[in-house]
């Protein structure tokens, strides 16, 4: 059995059975006796339903583990039996693979910010989720229709023609695979040299210790995390053959993207100043169409303006706004590098 007692901070003192020890004592003929080991503390986070807790990551870490056998194995049956649904159990592998090498990597990189939210399970919202189902299901229904189980009524009397261009099976499973491999190892790359300066959260104050990565593949593309999911995402999609989710998803993650760091690199000009004009001068995010933003006035090392004259009648009203309230409340804010500054870390959206 195990006792557990107040201690003076927030958390739990366990004493496990097998905390006790038996001492020996021979010096006066008192024979043998028990005596108890000092009992261990254990921070609140790493007790079961915290954020850190060592149950829930390793519930995690098996449950992808398992998910990542299980269908492996199971995708190379279905392709040696010539099934067209050995895509959706490898689609279900890459992606298994994929989060768990996303707390591996914090894990060993950056183990201060080491969380179970690292996986990524739930941190990116219901769209994220809502995408990846869609995914799946383009798949199903496609092989629906094409099997002898379909109804009859839904052959159309005339020809419809392709929209996008058909491939070989082993040209787009190729691609496929390769836009996923190439693009798993640009984001891994990244966090493995980013190390404590990667972050899954925008951070709107800097540390003491943050610094800009330059090197490695961060000289090939500035936010080269972003630049290999784009890639990732994909190339998951060329792999399922997905014609409709491939456009989707091109659309949805250029403007997450394309969204993400505009605002990051808000904060990150506030952060570096000159250092980060003259590196983002240099490299390119390497995302199509994704460039430097625009430059009007400034305020705060932040420059918006003119991507809002140029491009303001994409834009609800409603969000210029926004924008312009924002950019009041930043006016009467202290600057994110000012000493005097006492303005703590805000949450923003994952990946």
């Amino acid at each position: 059995m195990s006792n557990s007692s107040t201690a003076s901070s927030p958390g739990i003192i366990h004493d496990f059975p097998g905390d006790r020890i038996e001492d020996h004592i021979n010096g006066n003929g008192n024979g043998n006796a028990h005596a108890r080991v000092q009992p261990m503390y254990i921070p609140p986070p790493y007790l079961p339903g915290g954020k850190r807790a060592i149950s829930g990551i390793s519930l995690r870490a098996f449950a992808l583990g398992l998910a990542v056998g299980i269908s492996t194995v199971l995708g190379a049956e279905l392709a040696y039996w010539a099934n067209g649904l050995w895509r959706a159990p490898c689609f279900i592998a890459v992606l298994a693979l994929f989060h768990y090498l996303e707390f591996d990597l914090t894990a060993r990189y950056n183990p201060a910010d080491a969380s179970i939210s690292s996986f990524l399970l739930s941190s990116n919202g219901l769209g994220y989720a809502a995408a990846h189902t869609s995914a799946m299901l383009e798949l199903l229904v496609r092989y629906w229709l094409y099997s002898s189980y379909a109804p009859a009524w839904l052959s159309l009397p005339f020809h419809v023609p392709r929209i996008l261009p058909s491939f070989p099976t082993s040209v787009s499973v190729g691609l496929g695979l390769t836009l996923i491999v190439f693009g798993q190892l640009v984001r891994s790359a990244a966090m493995r040299t980013a190390k404590t300066n990667f972050n899954h959260i925008i951070q709107w104050t800097k540390r003491a210790d943050h610094v800009l990565v330059t090197d490695g593949v961060y000289a090939f593309s500035r936010h080269p995390s972003y630049f290999g999911f784009f890639w990732w995402g994909l190339g998951t999609q060329v792999l399922l053959g997905n014609r409709i989710c491939f456009v989707l998803y091109a659309v949805i993650l250029w403007k997450f993207f394309h969204h993400r760091i505009i605002h990051e690199e808000q904060h990150l000009v506030s952060f570096f100043g000159q250092d980060y004009l003259d590196y983002r001068e240099r490299v390119p995010v390497r995302i199509p169409f994704i460039r430097r933003p625009g430059f009007g006035s400034s305020h705060n090392g932040i420059h918006l303006d003119g991507m809002i004259d140029r491009w303001g009648y994409l834009v609800k009203p409603r969000y210029i706004d926004r924008y312009n309230s924002i950019l009041y409340e930043m006016q009467q804010s202290p600057r994110a590098d000012d000493p005097h500054s006492d303005t703590q870390y805000a949450n923003a959206t994952l990946i």
